[in-house]
């Protein structure tokens, strides 16, 4: 008698110790964290810059501004080499790239020169990267005008900045 007592209260009290079934639920919404967001790129165009003569999904735009071209682009990032070839045409081991960080971007500043249709050209360009995209902006030249746009170039690169909600 005294045994099936015990188990009465034993089976009594490991009755309450019963565990609950956790259940996950899957929801439609992705979120997607803020640093995996495309951020937007911010610049002082210049006054004759003022509509882009080509712009795809409003990432890559072109302007024609007072002797020269503006190029704005979004590329994927991860490759350094890869954003270069794209912007300019040259990999890394062909440029010299200054590396420096603004805010919580790397950037990327380098000048290079190519042929043209009436002469040589001469650009500058930099990249912001997030770590997610490659923010390039590349201003190109003839280079008998560089020399006169080097205080406009500066001005234009000097505004560079990633804005931190996408657009």
């Amino acid at each position: 008698m005294k045994i099936g007592c015990v188990l009465v209260l034993c089976l009594l009290l490991l009755s309450g110790c019963r565990t609950q079934e956790v259940m996950e639920t899957v929801s439609d919404e992705v979120l997607i964290p803020v640093m995996a967001q495309e951020r937007t790129l911010n610049l002082q165009l210049p006054e004759t810059a003022a509509e882009p003569v080509f712009s795809e999904d409003g990432k890559d735009r072109l302007y024609f501004c007072d002797g020269y071209t503006l190029t704005i682009q979004t590329l994927p990032g991860g490759n350094l080499d890869r954003t270069l070839r794209d912007a300019c045409g040259y990999s890394s081991g062909e440029l010299t790239v200054l590396k420096t960080i603004q805010g919580t971007s790397k950037r990327y500043d380098w000048v290079y020169s190519c042929a043209g249709e009436a002469e040589e050209q001469v650009g500058r360009a930099a990249i912001l990267d997030d770590g997610l995209c490659h923010y390039c902006v590349t201003a190109m030249a003839p280079e008998s005008d560089a020399g006169r746009l080097e205080q406009q170039w500066d001005r234009i690169f000097a505004s560079l900045s990633l804005s931190d909600q996408a657009s």
